[in-house]
């Protein structure tokens, strides 16, 4: 039984050390990583024995540090309180100084946005390296000559189809088959965020070149525009896929009948039917979670449900998304981008035209910005598939022990660090209160805000005294004629009703036209940008999820706006320039 009456712990079992070396983290864009905190299986074994060590392994691989420079076994690459995911800042920021043509300041813009909460960047001896330098200006220069994807990517994507196509009769095996079986599987992120480390940063490098040779031109927004609507780009191929379903349930009675009667048990009414019209809708909702199904919310975390295990989730997006009419198609939402993209592209080079050195840079950077937002996304889409295999066997693992009531839920195996599961499979009384209680402490920390910067050296508040999301907040609200300023990411002009949501579980209602108002986003949310108007986000970069999808889908989009949620109350009508980087408040919300 739940104690209601502990407290919160000072600290949280899974808290990192803070590193000397690299002492600044923040929460800037880590809500596109980790939205919602890691769960100590997640983090005990995904992130510190897979994920964390294969990011350090890809920061080598780029030449930016030799291995020397992290602590084994489980390198500063990225930090966690309070469950909460914080990215690294001064990891990066020795890159950029290290990097040819790069800064401190460049590497927070394209990561972070612009925000003065984070502490400024303090030069360190151990930061200049000519040997690392050369490292990465041989590897930037084999990017900026790239003209189609790499090999290494080709490779992966079929490695991680060969992962699930091998994948055991997970229900056959034993406990510890499962339990070994998992972490094997879970081993697996370490090469996985090696390539995506190396691939993340990789599509920053062509951007980076065009926009001060396009400003420079006379061009100053161009690097937002000429890489908009590029195509190729994995997410929003999901996007496409969800639309066609929408399409079915639009022009079906029967389908939209049963949506209509609730979500939940939809899709198995939907099966049970002999309706055609229906029968074509469920078998193209399966090839959906065929194909999509390793998506979901939270995708770095192994208790985060995915599409295939949880099929409302898709389907709650068909549902608001057949509300949109016929001509809001993501092909023809983008092609007035691709006609622009493609007429600036040609403006550019037209104006670099008198200096031949100049237009062969810009012509590389402009391929290969293009090359690597998709190969970004598409090495995301397979990581994210990757991780549907490490957690399946824990799904399976948890069923079972809550079954034997072992657990008082299947969902509390997740609670475990990876230490524990040989401790419970061998001994398995005590565990069910135990970690009935760890999961009731997991569910405050969800409801609690974070600090947005950790310092080394400088004191975390206790958890209990981290802020609740549903307090008070002490900022002051827009007011019509107000204008907020961000980093515009996505080019356009919408006006609409500003929905303020928390999470994708708050968008339920999200009328065609909306301009969502959200943290960040994450694949999980690419549908609904069919459905709104415009994306504010509180955090994000020319290189977040968001921007790139944005741009993509041809959905204004401004991010790093500084608490737009608290700023902007839900029903406010706003306008938001994806270009200009501003969103003006219009009306009042009603009441």
């Amino acid at each position: 039984m739940v104690n209601a009456a502990v407290p919160l712990p000072d600290r949280w079992l899974t808290d990192t050390p803070t590193s000397s070396r690299f002492p600044i983290y923040t929460r800037g864009n880590a809500d596109e990583v980790g939205p919602e905190p890691y769960s100590p299986l997640g983090w005990s074994l995904t992130w510190e024995q897979g994920i964390a060590p294969g990011t350090a392994d890809g920061w080598v691989t780029l030449g930016g540090f030799t291995s020397e420079e992290f602590t084994w076994p489980v390198p500063e690459t990225f930090g966690n309180w309070g469950g909460y995911f914080f990215n690294q800042v001064s990891l990066g920021r020795v890159f950029g100084v290290r990097a040819p043509g790069g800064s401190p300041d460049l590497i927070d813009e394209q990561f972070f946005g612009k925000n003065r909460s984070v502490p400024r960047y303090v030069p360190d001896p151990r930061d200049e390296s000519p040997e690392r330098s050369e490292a990465i200006g041989a590897r930037f220069a084999e990017i900026l000559a790239a003209t189609q994807p790499p090999g290494y990517l080709t490779d992966f994507i079929a490695q991680v189809q060969a992962w699930s196509q091998e994948r055991p009769d997970l229900p056959a095996l034993t406990d510890a088959e499962l339990i070994a079986y998992g972490r094997t599987a879970n081993y697996r992120q370490r090469p996985t965020w090696d390539l995506y480390t190396v691939i993340t940063i990789a599509a920053t490098v062509g951007p980076s070149v065009v926009g001060p040779i396009a400003a420079s031109l006379g061009f100053p927004n161009a690097a937002t525009e000429v890489f908009s609507a590029i195509g190729g780009v994995a997410s929003a191929a999901t996007a496409e896929r969800v639309w066609r379903l929408s399409r079915l349930a639009r022009a079906s009675k029967r389908v939209g009948a049963e949506l209509d009667a609730g979500i939940d048990g939809a899709i198995g009414r939907l099966r049970a039917s002999e309706d055609k019209e229906a029968e074509a809708f469920v078998e193209e909702f399966e090839h959906l979670l065929a194909v999509d199904g390793h998506r979901g919310p939270n995708e770095w975390d192994i208790s985060s449900d995915s599409w295939v295990l949880s099929p409302e989730l898709p389907l709650s997006m068909i549902d608001q998304l057949r509300r949109q009419d016929d001509d809001h198609s993501p092909a023809s939402r983008a092609v007035a981008l691709t006609a622009r993209r493609e007429q600036l592209v040609s403006e550019l080079l037209a104006a670099a035209a008198g200096d031949e050195a100049t237009q062969g840079v810009l012509a590389s950077a402009l391929r290969s910005g293009t090359v690597f937002y998709q190969v970004r996304e598409k090495g995301k889409d397979a990581a994210v598939r990757a991780m549907l295999e490490a957690k399946l066997p824990f799904v399976e693992l948890g069923r079972r022990w809550a079954e034997r009531g072992v657990i008082e839920h299947p969902k509390h195996v997740f609670m475990l660090l990876d230490r524990e599961l040989d401790e419970i499979a061998a001994a398995p009384e005590g565990w069910r209160e135990r970690l009935a209680q760890r999961a009731a402490d997991f569910a405050e920390l969800g409801a609690r805000v974070p600090p947005y910067v950790v310092v080394h050296g400088e004191p975390i508040p206790p958890l209990s005294r981290w802020p609740l999301r549903s307090g008070d907040v002490a900022v002051t609200r827009a007011v019509p004629g107000d204008e907020l300023k961000g980093l515009g990411v996505s080019p356009g002009v919408a006006r609409g009703r500003a929905r303020v949501v928390s999470g994708l579980a708050d968008i339920t209602d999200l009328d065609p036209g909306d301009i969502i108002v959200c943290s960040t986003t994450d694949p999980s949310w690419v549908p609904l940008f069919l459905v709104a108007g415009g994306v504010v986000c509180d955090i994000g970069a020319p290189s977040s999820h968001a921007a790139i999808v944005s741009r993509e889908l041809g959905v204004p989009c401004v991010v790093s706006v500084s608490r737009a949620r608290d700023r902007i109350a839900d029903g406010t009508h706003v306008e938001i320039d994806g270009l200009a980087g501003t969103v003006r408040i219009l009306e009042g919300a009603p009441g």
